[in-house]
C-alpha cells in the first residue's frame, strides 16, 4: 500500500504544530500578564514595606501604652488599700506590725508574668526602711547590695520625695546584686517606674520593669533600633543591648536627628535611614523606630530578583512541558494513522504509547472477551444449577427455567457432611479459617466428582456440605470413598472433624427432599466424641427433644445458684449428664441439654439483675458449648459456668448493707415463726413500702418470695435428709396449716412434698448404683 505524503501546507496544519502553537500563545499571554504584574508590584512594594513598618510601630506603641497604664493602675491602688494605709503610724514612722500584711499583695502582683515586673518596693520619706517582695531592709542595703546601679543609688530614691510628679518612667539601666558569697548576679536591664500620691506623701511605690522582656514581647521586629524618649527628649530605653546605662542613653539621644518632631506620628528619611515616630497618647512618651534604608532597599531587590527568577523558571518549564505534551498528544494519533495504513498487518506496537497499544490490543481483546463471556455464562449456569438443587432439596418453589438445569431423571446417592471445628481452629486468623473451610469443600468436591463423574457438591450451610452422586455403581463404592475421606480428615483432628451421613440406598429423582431430611436426622444422631464418624443408618428411636430435667430439679439447681452453692449446682448438672450418658443420648441431645441449662441460668441471673458480662471472660456460653464433645468437657464447662455465676451471688451477698443484712439475718433466724414485712420494717424503724422497694432492689426478690423460697429450701433439706412427718416439717418452717404448706411447696417446686421425697430417694439410690 502506498504511503500517504502530505504537502508542506498540510504539515503546517498538523496536530503537533497546532498544539505547540496553542501552548506558545498561552505562555505568551501568561508572560505578558506576569510582566505587567511585576512592574506594578515593584513600584508599590516599597510603599507596602513602609506601611508594614508603620503598622508595626503603631502596634508596639499601643502595647507599651497599655502595659504602662496597667502598671500605673496596679501600683496606684496600693495607696487606697487599707493594709498599705496602715504602713504609716500616727507619728509618721513605719508601722512594722503592718509589714507582713503587705507582702502577700506585693507577691500576688509580682506573680503576674504579663506585667513584666522584676520587683516592687516601698520607700519611706522619714525612715530608711524599704519593703520589697523577699525581705525588709534599709535603703542603703537595698541599692548598694540587692539592686545596684550607678544612676540609681540611695540618694536618687530619697530625692524622689521632693519631686512634684505622680507617675514617672526613668531611663533603663543595668542592675546587679552583690551576694553574700561575694558573687555578682546580673539582674539585666530594668526600667524604673515611680508612683506617688500627694495625699500619702510619707511613702512612695516604685517598680522595676524587665525592659528587655517587654521589648521582645511588644515589638515585632527585634532587629530594628527602637527608642523610647520622655517629654524632654531624654532616652528612656534603646533596643541596643550595650546602651543601658545613663551615659550611653545620653549619647544615643544626641545621635537622633535634632529636628525629630516633638509631636504627632509619621516617618521621614535622613542619612539613608527611615525614622518612624509616634507619641504615646496617655504616657506622653515618644517612641522612635529606626530602620536603615539599605535594609528596605535590599528587601525590595531580593524580592524582585526572586520574582524574576521564578518567572524565568516558569517560562522555561512551560516551554519544555509544551513541547513534551505536544509530542505526547501527537504520537498516538500518528500511530493510529500508521495502523490504519497497515490493516492487514498485526497491530503490535513497540512505541510504548498506551493509547496506541490499546488500539493494537482491541481485536485480540474482543476474542478474549467472547471467551470470557462464555466462561462467565457457564459459571452462572453452574450457580443456577446449584440453586435449583438446593431449592429442590429444601422444597422451595423455583422458576420453571431451573428445571432444565438440574438432573431429574437419574437415580442418585446422597451424602451429607457436617463439619465441626475445635477451639484450636478458632485461634486461627479469620482469613485462614475461611480458606480452610473452602479447601475442605473443594477437596470433597474433587474426590466425589473424580470418583463419580457428574456428581454435584453443594454448600448447604456454613458448615454443612452435601453431595449428589449420579452413578450406576453400588453403595460399596461410596462407602470406600468415604473411608478414604475419613483417613484424610483424621490427620487434623486437633483442628476439626466431620460427620458423614450416607444411607446406602439409591433414591429416585422425586425423593430429593425426603433424602435430605433423612440425612439431617442421621447427622443429628452422631455420638458425643471428637472422631470423624460415618453414619449409614437412620436413627431407630428418637430420644426426647428436651433434656430429662424435672421441675423440681430445675428449681433445686436455680436455688443452689441463688444460694451461692456452686458445688451443689455442679453436682446436679453432673447427675443430669450421667443420666443422659446412660440413656444413650447423642451429641445433638447433649447440645440441647447444654443450651437449656445455660438459658435457665442466664434467665435467672438477668431476673436478679446480675452483671452477666463478667461471666466466662465475656465469651458467649453458647459458643463455648459448641466445643464440648464429651461428658467430661460438658461437666468442666458447667462447673466453671456455675462457679462464676455463684461467685456473683456470693459477691453481692458479701456487700455490706445494714438494712438488707438485718432483714436477711432476721428471716434466717425466725423463718419458722409468723414473720411479716410489717414486723421487720417496724424493727428497722422504716415504713413498709420503703422496705419492700429497698429489699427488692437489693436482692432481686420481693420479701414474701424470699421468705417462701428460704422456707421451701429448708423443707427440701428436711424432706430428703430426715424421716420427719410432713406436718412436723410444715410447722418447723413456719406453716401451721399443712395444706397451705403443701400448696406453696407444689407452686414453688412443682411437686408435692411427698412426691419430692420419693424422687429424692430414687435419685439417691440411682447415684449409689452408678458409683458402685
Amino acid at each position: 500500500m502506498n504511503t500517504i505524503r502530505h504537502p508542506a501546507s498540510s504539515r503546517r496544519n498538523s496536530l503537533f504544530v497546532r498544539l505547540l502553537g496553542g501552548f506558545m500563545l498561552v505562555i505568551a499571554l501568561l508572560l505578558s500578564f506576569n510582566m505587567l504584574s511585576f512592574a506594578f508590584f515593584q513600584t508599590n512594594i516599597e510603599r507596602e514595606i513602609i506601611d508594614h513598618n508603620t503598622l508595626n510601630m503603631n502596634n508596639t506603641v499601643n502595647g507599651y501604652e497599655q502595659q504602662l497604664q496597667l502598671v500605673e493602675s496596679d501600683l496606684l491602688r496600693f495607696y487606697f488599700n487599707e493594709r498599705f494605709s496602715a504602713l504609716v503610724a500616727a507619728n509618721g514612722q513605719p508601722n512594722y506590725t503592718a509589714v507582713n500584711a503587705v507582702k502577700p499583695e506585693l507577691n500576688s502582683l509580682l506573680s503576674n508574668k504579663m506585667l513584666f515586673l522584676e520587683n516592687v518596693f516601698i520607700l519611706f520619706r522619714d525612715n530608711p526602711l524599704v519593703i520589697e517582695r523577699d525581705t525588709t531592709t534599709n535603703a542603703v542595703n537595698m541599692f548598694t547590695k540587692f539592686y545596684v546601679s550607678e544612676p540609681y543609688g540611695p540618694v536618687f530614691w530619697q530625692n524622689q520625695f521632693a519631686e512634684g510628679y505622680t507617675f514617672r518612667v526613668f531611663p533603663a539601666a543595668d542592675f546587679r546584686q552583690y551576694k553574700y558569697d561575694r558573687t555578682v548576679e546580673d539582674k539585666g536591664g530594668l526600667l524604673p517606674v515611680v508612683i506617688k500620691n500627694k495625699f500619702s506623701s510619707q511613702y512612695l511605690v516604685a517598680a522595676l520593669l524587665d525592659a528587655d522582656s517587654m521589648f521582645r514581647s511588644l515589638h515585632y521586629n527585634g532587629a530594628d533600633h527602637f527608642y523610647i524618649l520622655d517629654a524632654g527628649g531624654a532616652v528612656l530605653f534603646h533596643s541596643d543591648p550595650g546602651a543601658k546605662d545613663a551615659s550611653a542613653m545620653a549619647g544615643i539621644g544626641s545621635a537622633l536627628p535634632a529636628d525629630l518632631p516633638a509631636a504627632g506620628d509619621g516617618y521621614f528619611i535622613r542619612d539613608d535611614r527611615y525614622y518612624f515616630y509616634k507619641n504615646g497618647p496617655t504616657s506622653g512618651l515618644r517612641y522612635v523606630n529606626v530602620i536603615p534604608n539599605d535594609r528596605i532597599a535590599s528587601q525590595v531587590e531580593r524580592l524582585g530578583m526572586l520574582l524574576l527568577g521564578m518567572l524565568a523558571v516558569a517560562v522555561a518549564a512551560s516551554l519544555l512541558i509544551s513541547v513534551w505534551l505536544s509530542i505526547r498528544f501527537n504520537s498516538p494519533v500518528q500511530g493510529m494513522i500508521r495502523l490504519l495504513q497497515r490493516p492487514g498487518q498485526p497491530g503490535r506496537m513497540t512505541s510504548g504509547i498506551r493509547e496506541f497499544d490499546w488500539l493494537g490490543r482491541s481485536i485480540s481483546d474482543m476474542l478474549h472477551a467472547n471467551r470470557g463471556f462464555d466462561q462467565d455464562l457457564r459459571r452462572k449456569n453452574k450457580l443456577l444449577q446449584n440453586y435449583g438443587y438446593m431449592s429442590k432439596l429444601k422444597s422451595i418453589r423455583h422458576w420453571n427455567e431451573l428445571h432444565d438445569l438440574i438432573e431429574t431423571s437419574k437415580p442418585f446417592f446422597l451424602v451429607a457432611f457436617q463439619l465441626s471445628f475445635t477451639a484450636r481452629f478458632g485461634q486461627l486468623a479469620q482469613d485462614d479459617q475461611e480458606k480452610t473451610a473452602y479447601y475442605i469443600q473443594e477437596y470433597i468436591n474433587l474426590q466425589m466428582s473424580g470418583r463419580f463423574p457428574g456428581a454435584v457438591t453443594l454448600q448447604m450451610e456454613k458448615e454443612q456440605i452435601l453431595s449428589l452422586l449420579f452413578t450406576d455403581e453400588d453403595a460399596s463404592a461410596v462407602i470406600d470413598t468415604l473411608e478414604r475421606l475419613k483417613q484424610v480428615l483424621d490427620r487434623d483432628k486437633e483442628y476439626g472433624f466431620a460427620t458423614m451421613a450416607f444411607l446406602p440406598v439409591k433414591r429416585s429423582p422425586n425423593e430429593l427432599s425426603r433424602a435430605y431430611e433423612e440425612a439431617q436426622a442421621m447427622l443429628g444422631s452422631r455420638l458425643l466424641n471428637r472422631d470423624t464418624q460415618t453414619i449409614t443408618r437412620l436413627p431407630a428411636v428418637e430420644l426426647p427433644a428436651l433434656p430429662p430435667m424435672s421441675t423440681a430439679q430445675e428449681q433445686e439447681l436455680l436455688a443452689a445458684l441463688l444460694a451461692g452453692q456452686d458445688e451443689r449446682a455442679a453436682e446436679l448438672v453432673d447427675a443430669l449428664l450421667r443420666h443422659m450418658e446412660l440413656s444413650g443420648a447423642n451429641a445433638r441431645q447433649f447440645a440441647e441439654l447444654g443450651k437449656e441449662l445455660v438459658s435457665h441460668i442466664w434467665k435467672l441471673l438477668l431476673e436478679h439483675h446480675y452483671d452477666i458480662s463478667r461471666l466466662l471472660d465475656g465469651e458467649s456460653p453458647f459458643l463455648l458449648l459448641k466445643d464440648c464433645w464429651s461428658v467430661d468437657e460438658y461437666g468442666r464447662f458447667f462447673r466453671r459456668f456455675a462457679g462464676e455465676a455463684a461467685a456473683l451471688v456470693r459477691e453481692r451477698k458479701a456487700e455490706q448493707d445494714p438494712i438488707r443484712d438485718f432483714a436477711l439475718d432476721y428471716v434466717a433466724k425466725h423463718y419458722g415463726e409468723d414473720i411479716s414485712l410489717e414486723l421487720v420494717a417496724e424493727k428497722l424503724g422504716l415504713s413498709r413500702g420503703y422496705l419492700s422497694t429497698y429489699f427488692h432492689e437489693k436482692t432481686g426478690q420481693t420479701f414474701s418470695e424470699y421468705v417462701n423460697g428460704l422456707r421451701m429450701q429448708r423443707a427440701k433439706e428436711m424432706l430428703s435428709g430426715t424421716d420427719s412427718r410432713i406436718q412436723d416439717i410444715a410447722a418447723e418452717v413456719g406453716y401451721q396449716n399443712v395444706n397451705s404448706f403443701i400448696r406453696m411447696f407444689k407452686r414453688i417446686c412443682g411437686l408435692t412434698p411427698g412426691e419430692f421425697r420419693r424422687v429424692a430417694l430414687q435419685q439417691s439410690g440411682s447415684e449409689t448404683v452408678v458409683e458402685g
